[in-house]
C-alpha cells in the first residue's frame, strides 16, 4: 500500500496522518510489464514505418529512372525517320534524317540504346561500334532494369508508326516498377 496511516500524538491528542511508505516490489514489476509491452509496440510501429519508408523511397527512385528513361528515347524516337528493335540482342536503332535546304536527305544519323546486364546504355552510333556494344559508365542511361522490350507497331487509321517500350525496374527486393509508354514517330 502507497499510504499508510498513522496515529500520532500531539499534545496528548491522537491525530491521524497519511504517510508516504513507497511502492512495493508486485507494484514496480507491474509497472515495468506494461511500460515493456508499450514500448515494444512503439517498436514494432517504428520498425514497420521504416520499411515502408525505403520501400516508397526504392519505388519513387524506380519511377524517377523510368521516368527518365522513357523521356530520353521519345526525345530521339520522336524526331527519327525509321526505327528498328532487335530482338535478339535488345538493342534499339534510332536512324534520324537530316534534310538539307532542297528539302533532300542531307546526312543519316543512328542512335543505339542497348541492354547490357541490368543497365540500359545510349550512344551515337558513330561513337561505339555496333557490333560489339560494350558496357561503360560513359553511355550509361538507367541500371537496376530487368526488362526492355520494344515494338514497332503500325496505326491502322493513320498509316504511320509508333514504338511500344516496356522497361521493367527493379531495386534489390525491396521494389519494383514496370513502365509502358507508346511513342509516335513524327518525320516518317
Amino acid at each position: 500500500q502507497p499510504f499508510c496511516r498513522r496515529n500520532v500524538r500531539n499534545g496528548g491528542d491522537m491525530v491521524k496522518q497519511w504517510q508516504r511508505e513507497g511502492y512495493s516490489l508486485i507494484e514496480l514489476m507491474i509497472a515495468v510489464a506494461i511500460s515493456a509491452i508499450v514500448l515494444t509496440g512503439v517498436l514494432g510501429l517504428i520498425g514497420f514505418g521504416t520499411k515502408n519508408m525505403r520501400m516508397t523511397q526504392a519505388r519513387v527512385a524506380l519511377q524517377n529512372q523510368a521516368k527518365d528513361a522513357v523521356n530520353h528515347i521519345s526525345t530521339y524516337v520522336m524526331e527519327a525517320s525509321e526505327v528498328f528493335w532487335d530482338e535478339t540482342d535488345h538493342v534499339l536503332t534510332i536512324s534520324k534524317d537530316q534534310i538539307g535546304l532542297d528539302n533532300q536527305v542531307e546526312n543519316t544519323e543512328q542512335f543505339l540504346y542497348w541492354r547490357s546486364g541490368d543497365s540500359i546504355y545510349f550512344a551515337r552510333e558513330s561513337e561505339v561500334d555496333p557490333a560489339a556494344l560494350t558496357a561503360d559508365k560513359k553511355h550509361l542511361l538507367v541500371d537496376h532494369i530487368t526488362g526492355f522490350d520494344c515494338e514497332v507497331k503500325g496505326n491502322a487509321d493513320t498509316g504511320r508508326e509508333f514504338l511500344h517500350v516496356v522497361l521493367q525496374l527493379a531495386d534489390e527486393d525491396i521494389a519494383e516498377f514496370e513502365c509502358e509508354k507508346d511513342i509516335s514517330m513524327r518525320n516518317q
